[in-house]
């Protein structure tokens, strides 16, 4: 069976061979250095997947994607962004253009190769719909074939993969077919004379169903989705196409449904959104995420009137485990410090991973800057205590920058600039430190803005 083709565009070779490296195994890789070298080959290649530098200089990458998408032969090509950063405002011009996910540098191969194999399980689903899109046109078509063809008919829908359900005009169930028990789990004698809503789990939103027979009743087809649940109580997600079936007069007689039970497909959209919002490592909310987290945060600490604190943490002497010991045993230090910080904090807090050794942890309706304090330098004291990874005993230590709202800061820009200059004010002092921010470090010059 022949591998996936990909196209990786990158003017940078040691990127592409980054990629390359992490990908060749499973699939064959092909490169372009510009934006005519990534559209001439893109038109004759026809790969399965592109990865698309979203840096290049001198290059407009989201013109190279506006640009396949634009052309017949190459639009329904997934193409995978590589970024620097999670940048929402480059992300969202990246989407616009057409961009299907994004990966970020530095790369991490789990990360790179699941989310390329999550867009090729997402090209196999669309492919698999446009297959139902036609077999469903053929089985409406086929419904109102001549008695002579009612045999073959009867046959097809009977070994049909996908799901049958024919009402009365009444929507009273008249046939299902064996793919329908399979799914739902009631045999076709419980099913007869039954309404479609005994698969009503109670969870698909009203308004479907007041759409769905709005189409109908105009004697239209409708498609769209349910949450239904199977005899055993287990729920699933269902994919519906449901046609009127007319008499030569024109008059709906009956309904015909054809359905695709799509829970796998929701579970791969479910897990691409996770891990747009979360970090890979330690599954903290990412940058992105944080900030959402922090701007609600903000927000209601306005409304009521409340103190909020936002920390900034820096491991101490991470690079130097990272060094000595390899990447694996600098990945289970982060992994236990995580763990340790979200230990500190209550449910209604967050804790977040920004990037390399760097945390950020939001505190909601902080009465005092004491209680603030003692939040701090208990993540302090914990980062203190040793850690033991394959039977290595390890030390590291933290430095935590805080600005509270409203003292501060009243805006998240400025929250987040103090925090970060506080922390850098504890490293210029000796590291291991809590310190909280004051005017007269932004005379001393420490730190620099997160976002």
């Amino acid at each position: 069976m022949d591998k996936p083709k990909f196209l990786i565009v990158d003017t940078n070779p040691e990127n592409a061979q980054v990629l390359c490296q992490m990908l060749r195994d499973e699939y064959d890789i092909f490169n372009a250095a510009s934006a005519d070298e990534a559209l001439r080959s893109a038109d004759t290649l026809l790969p399965d997947l592109i990865l698309l530098d979203g840096m290049m200089a001198g290059v407009d990458s989201c013109g190279i994607c506006a640009a396949l998408k634009r052309n017949a032969g190459t639009m329904d090509i997934p193409v995978i962004f590589i970024t620097e950063t999670a940048d929402s405002g480059s992300e969202l011009r990246a989407l616009s253009a057409g961009a299907a996910d994004f990966i970020h540098k530095p790369f991490n191969r789990e990360m790179v190769r699941t989310r390329v194999r999550l867009q090729l399980e997402l090209v196999l689903h669309r492919n698999s719909l446009e297959e139902l899109n036609r077999q469903l046109e053929l089985n409406l078509l086929d419904i109102q074939l001549t008695k002579s063809r009612l045999g073959i008919l009867s046959t097809a829908i009977e070994q049909s993969p996908t799901s049958v359900v024919i009402t009365g005009e009444d929507a009273v169930i008249q046939y299902v077919n064996p793919r329908f028990c399979v799914e739902s789990g009631y045999s076709s004698a419980e099913a007869l004379g039954q309404n479609p809503r005994m698969l009503n789990s109670g969870l698909t939103d009203p308004a479907t169903f007041q759409d769905m027979w709005s189409y109908l009743r105009r004697g239209e087809p409708w498609t769209g989705e349910f949450i239904n649940r199977r005899k055993t109580g287990e729920i699933y997600w269902e994919e519906a196409h449901i046609a009127p079936v007319k008499d030569a007069g024109g008059t709906t007689t009956h309904y015909v449904a054809v359905k695709l039970d799509i829970s796998e497909r929701k579970e791969v959209q479910r897990r691409l959104a996770y891990m747009a919002h979360h970090d890979a490592l330690t599954n903290l909310p990412n940058r992105t995420l944080f900030f959402d987290l922090f701007a609600q945060g903000l927000a209601l600490a306005k409304r009521n009137q409340t103190r909020l604190a936002l920390m900034y943490i820096d491991l101490d002497r991470f690079k130097q485990i990272n060094d000595n010991y390899g990447h694996a045993v600098g990945d289970q230090i982060l992994l236990e410090a995580a763990a340790r910080m979200t230990g500190c904090v209550r449910d209604s807090d967050s804790v977040g991973r920004v990037g390399g050794d760097e945390f950020l942890v939001l505190l909601l309706e902080v009465g005092t800057e004491d209680a603030a304090l003692m939040v701090a330098d208990k993540i302090r004291t914990t980062m203190n205590m040793p850690f033991t990874i394959a039977e290595t005993t390890l030390s590291i230590s933290a430095c935590v920058g805080i600005a509270l709202y409203p003292e501060h800061g009243s805006n998240a820009n400025e929250l987040a600039r103090n925090a970060d200059i506080a922390m850098y004010h504890g490293k210029d002092n000796g590291r291991n430190n809590v310190s909280v921010f004051t005017a007269g470090m932004i005379e001393a010059g420490s730190g620099f803005s997160i976002l």
